[in-house]
């Protein structure tokens, strides 16, 4: 089996450093985007197996890089398994989030063993 690529979308530098720290020590491959922007520019590039997109981002939110991804047709978006990760908990953002096809929902704050029991779920699908 081979190592997993995670790329972490968020621009809260603690909360990015604790999910960081942690898939790496657990042997992922993890890489890291501060915006949207950039985020967006990664996933097309490194074809994550998993990201975790915050969804208040500089520059682009979380939910602009779904919808873009889904409208992109030179790119397969299907392969990519998402988490959204936010402060946002209303249902309405929840919907939104898995309708543009995340796979989990993790609000903040969040507890790390819950967590990495969602990120290994959606993995494993």
């Amino acid at each position: 089996m081979s190592q997993k690529t995670i790329l972490i979308v968020e621009d809260e530098e603690m909360t990015a450093r604790l999910i960081l720290y942690r898939l790496k020590s657990l042997g992922y491959i993890v890489h890291h985007s501060k915006n949207g922007v950039e985020g967006l520019e990664k996933i097309k590039e490194l074809k994550p197996d998993l990201v975790v997109l915050d969804i208040m981002l500089p520059g682009k939110s979380g939910f602009e890089i779904l919808q873009e991804l889904q409208d992109d047709e030179s790119f397969d978006s299907t392969g990519i398994k998402v988490i959204m990760l936010s402060n946002k908990k209303r249902v309405e953002d929840v919907s939104r989030g898995f309708k543009l096809g995340a796979m989990e929902y993790v609000p903040k704050p969040f507890k790390m063993d819950e967590f990495l029991l969602r990120l290994n779920r959606v993995l494993n699908q």
